[in-house]
């Protein structure tokens, strides 16, 4: 079967603790690596992880726990990071600055810069908040495959 028919799908239930982020990265690694996808696509992949569950942590007060949804499907890696920590109001999220003179132009100060992070690295991003409910952050990536080692007679 060739790799990009491959259907992988898992779910993880985690509370609201930075430490744990680390292993739901280690989590997803492994099984993409292990299906064969390349070194470049997980390391987009986990940061974009990183970068969503990194949100939960710092602003979804309300939430004692999140929830994580990989989907593998037709060279597709679809995450959901869903969390009932209070949601919020896009509109009200100040846009993001550049950092102070003296840094380089581009770079965005450490702070408010994660969804941006993440649109930067994945073919799609949809965030769904809901004022005093959750919020849903949805990305997907277009997986890229390691050539095939070569067999032996």
């Amino acid at each position: 079967m060739p790799q990009h028919d491959m259907r992988l799908q898992f779910s993880l239930e985690l509370p609201r603790d930075a430490a744990l982020v680390r292993d739901a990265r280690r989590t997803l690694d492994g099984a993409l690596a292990g299906a064969g996808v390349t070194e470049e696509c997980r390391d987009d992949i986990r940061l974009a992880l990183t970068e969503a569950c990194g949100n939960v942590v710092s602003h979804a007060n309300l939430a004692s726990g999140y929830h994580i949804d990989v989907t593998v499907d037709d060279g597709e890696c679809v995450i959901e990071v869903t969390d009932d920590g209070g949601g919020f109001n896009p509109a009200r999220v100040p846009p993001v600055e550049p950092v102070e003179a003296g840094h380089e132009p581009g770079h965005l100060k450490e702070s408010g810069r994660g969804l941006q992070v993440l649109a930067a690295v994945v073919e799609r991003l949809d965030v769904v908040s809901v004022e005093d409910t959750g919020t849903l952050v949805r990305f997907s990536k277009h997986l890229t495959w390691d050539p095939a080692p070569q067999q032996e007679p």
